[in-house]
C-alpha cells in the first residue's frame, strides 16, 4: 500500500509542479503587458484630434433648406391642383422649384412631411398615395 501511495503523492507532485509553471509563465506575460503598457504611458503623445475630412475639388457643402420650404411648397401645389396629385408628381414639382428633400432616399423624406401634414390636418391622402388639401377635400364633400 506505501508503493501506492508513494505514486498517488507523486502524481499530486506532479500536477502541482505543472500549476506552478504555468503561474510562472503568467506572471511573465502580465510583467511584460505592464512594462509595456508604462513604456507606453511614459513615452504617450496626445491623442490625435479629429478633424473634418478635407473636401474634394469642385464639391461645395450641400445648401439646407428653408424650415418649413417643403410642406409650404406642397401646399401651394396641391391648392393649384384641380385632382388629387400623387407623392411622384409632388416631388417632381419640388425637384422644379428646387425646394425637394435632400438626402439619399428623398422620396421617404417626401413621405414623410406627408405624413406629418395629414396628422396635423392641412392635407388629405385619398387613397393610391394620392393627395389634396383638405379644404378642397372638406369642399367637395358638401
Amino acid at each position: 500500500m506505501s508503493a501506492q501511495f508513494a505514486e498517488q503523492l507523486h502524481a499530486e507532485l506532479a500536477v502541482i509542479q505543472a500549476e506552478l509553471e504555468r503561474l510562472e509563465a503568467r506572471r511573465r506575460l502580465v510583467e511584460e503587458l505592464l512594462e509595456l503598457e508604462s513604456n507606453a504611458a511614459a513615452s504617450s503623445t496626445p491623442a490625435p484630434t479629429r478633424t473634418a475630412a478635407p473636401r474634394r475639388a469642385g464639391t461645395a457643402k450641400r445648401r439646407r433648406l428653408p424650415r418649413g420650404l417643403i410642406s409650404r411648397t406642397v401646399r401651394e401645389f396641391l391648392a393649384q391642383q384641380a385632382e388629387p396629385a400623387h407623392a411622384t408628381a409632388i416631388l417632381a414639382e419640388l425637384e422644379r422649384r428646387d425646394a425637394a428633400p435632400q438626402g439619399a432616399k428623398p422620396i421617404a423624406n417626401l413621405q414623410s412631411n406627408l405624413q406629418r401634414m395629414q396628422e396635423a390636418g392641412e392635407i388629405v391622402n385619398v387613397g393610391r398615395n394620392r393627395w389634396r388639401l383638405r379644404e378642397v377635400h372638406s369642399s367637395l364633400r358638401n
